[in-house]
């Protein structure tokens, strides 16, 4: 009789097995199947931290009164994240790759994949003192989220129209591929953004008035650059994966390379990002500080980021059989010499 010690056994190996030979995915587009996937490329995106400003401020006037707690333990005060955005390249994918429309040319006979995320964040340090200038911020993951998904979409752009940026929409018009909950990675929590408050600049656009100029871009913004850890989509079992999507059961879904950046350069400051309107104020970012304390120009912030999306998939059925004969035959080896 084989113990329930060797069965965990062999059902560990059979894990250990899936992710050590892990495979690209494929899935299946309006315009065909595209295979080998190891990365979802997505363009540059806006982001909008709704409250982040403010709470960034906050932090400033009052280091100790903040009630959020972030992952790590601290407190502070608590913001909301925001982003849209589309796919730019399906890195490593073979078949119907040249129909993915990235935003460049006619959209005629191609397909749109897009995203719009939510979740939230914590402003647990800030200063403004330690650089001439600089207004230096840290962020940790919230503990509790109270309003956190990543949202995949494809649509055929033959009968629906593309995303646009400028003003904010189209992000969530296509068939919803995928529902997930967005989780730190492996490289922790705390981010960090550092604005310079003494070069402002216009918040910037992708400098392209074909695809139209948001009402946004002329406004005046610090400039500056943070980066944030990856996340991981699948910590948490997700409500949504359309199977007439994705041919391929995913064992891995990330989101890496994470950085923000101003001024904008190479989309627009979307006029809507996720229904929620932008209030930055006078200045993107700007924070006026004196004897009583910091005021906000505006509680938002926005800013723009750029990240990837490597996937994996399990092995093919043909491949798992195989792993399956080798730990059935340990099994076997096990019981005869039991």
């Amino acid at each position: 009789m084989i113990k329930f010690k060797q069965i965990a056994v062999a059902v560990a190996l059979a894990g250990t097995f899936a992710a050590a030979h892990a495979a690209p995915v494929s899935i299946t587009t309006p315009n065909g199947v595209v295979s080998g996937i190891t990365a979802f490329d997505w363009a540059p995106s806006p982001v909008l931290a709704q409250g982040g400003n403010q709470a960034f401020v906050n932090y400033l006037n009052n280091p100790g009164g903040g009630t959020v707690e972030g992952l790590n333990g601290q407190l502070g005060y608590g913001f909301n994240v925001f982003s849209q955005g589309r796919l730019a390249v399906l890195q490593g994918g073979t078949g119907a790759t040249a129909a993915l429309y990235n935003g460049s040319g006619s959209t005629a006979n191609k397909y749109e994949i897009t995203f719009e995320l939510a979740y939230q964040e914590v402003v647990v340090a800030a200063n403004n003192t330690l650089v001439p200038n600089t207004n230096i911020a840290v962020f940790d993951f919230a503990k509790v989220q109270t309003n956190n998904y990543f949202r995949v979409y494809v649509k055929d752009l033959d009968s629906t129209a593309a995303a646009n940026y400028a003003a904010g929409t189209g992000f969530n018009t296509g068939t919803l591929v995928f529902d997930g909950t967005i989780a730190p990675g492996s490289a922790g929590s705390v981010s960090n953004f550092n604005a310079n408050t003494g070069a402002l600049a216009p918040i910037g656009s992708d400098g392209q008035p074909a695809n139209g100029t948001s009402p946004l871009s002329g406004t005046p913004s610090v400039t500056g650059s943070g980066a944030t850890p990856e996340f991981d989509l699948l910590t948490v079992l997700p409500n949504v994966i359309n199977t007439d999507f994705w041919n391929s059961e995913l064992i891995s879904f990330l989101v890496t390379n994470i950085s923000q950046n101003l001024p904008f350069q190479s989309v627009d400051p979307s006029a809507i990002i996720v229904g929620q309107v932008p209030n930055i104020g006078a200045v993107n970012g700007g924070t006026v500080c004196g004897p009583t304390g910091c005021a906000a120009a505006g509680p938002d912030i926005l800013f723009q980021t750029d990240f990837n999306g490597p996937v994996q998939g399990i092995p093919e059925p043909g491949t798992l059989a195989l792993a399956g004969l080798a730990l059935g035959g340990l099994a076997l080896a096990r019981r005869r010499k039991a």
